[in-house]
C-alpha cells in the first residue's frame, strides 16, 4: 500500500456521512480500519514515521519490504485521515497518533533551516534527502494543527479541502432553498 493511499480513510468517512443510515457505520468501520493501517505504517517504524510504501507480505504487515520503499518525504496523507477521524468521531487515539507524528518529525526530520525528509525511516539516526517539500508546510502541517484546533476552525460543515489542502466554503444555498420550499 502507498503512502499516497492513507488519505483514503478520510475519504470514506466523509463520504460514509452522505450515505443510507444504515450504511454509514459500515464506512466508518472502513474509514477506521484503512486509518488504523496507514497508522501501524508508523507504529512499526523505528523513526515513527511510515514508508513511501508498505506491504502485507510473508507474516509481514505494514512494513516496506523494498529498500526504495523506506524514505519519508514529510507526506501530509495519513495526518489528513488522523483529522477527518478525530473530526467525525472525537476518538482521542486520533490527536494521540497526531502528536505521536509531531514528535517523530520535530526529532527526525528537524534540521537547522526547517525540515527534512528522511531517506530510512528503520533507523533511528536518519539520512536527510535536505529537502523541504512545499506540501509539508501547505498539507501536512495544515493538518496538524487543524487536528488540534476547535472543530469550529474550518469547519468541515463550512469548508471542504481540496487535493492539496486549499479550504474552500461550502455553498449552503442549495439547503437554503430547500428549506424555503419546506
Amino acid at each position: 500500500m502507498g503512502h499516497l493511499a492513507c488519505f483514503s480513510g478520510g475519504m470514506i468517512a466523509l463520504g460514509g456521512q452522505h450515505a443510507a443510515e444504515e450504511q454509514k457505520q459500515h464506512y466508518m468501520d472502513l474509514a477506521a480500519e484503512i486509518t488504523r493501517t496507514c497508522h501501524e505504517s508508523y507504529v512499526r517504524s523505528d523513526s515513527k514515521l511510515g514508508p513511501e510504501a508498505f506491504r502485507f507480505d510473508s507474516g509481514t504487515e505494514a512494513v516496506a519490504t523494498r529498500l526504495s520503499d523506506r524514505y519519508y518525504i514529510l507526506r501530509p496523507e495519513v495526518v489528513e485521515s488522523y483529522l477527518y477521524m478525530w473530526r467525525l468521531t472525537h476518538d482521542p487515539k486520533y490527536r494521540q497518533w497526531g502528536w505521536e507524528v509531531v514528535e517523530a518529525l520535530e526529532k527526525y526530520c528537524r534540521v537547522e533551516a526547517g525540515f527534512s525528509g528522511i531517506r530510512d525511516v528503520y533507523t533511528t539516526n536518519p539520512s536527510h534527502d535536505n529537502m523541504q517539500q512545499s506540501f509539508f508546510l501547505a498539507e501536512t502541517l495544515k493538518y496538524l494543527y487543524l487536528l488540534f484546533c476547535e472543530d469550529d476552525v474550518l469547519s468541515l460543515e463550512d469548508w471542504v479541502f481540496n487535493t492539496e489542502a486549499h479550504p474552500l466554503p461550502v455553498n449552503h444555498t442549495d439547503s437554503v432553498l430547500k428549506m424555503n420550499v419546506r
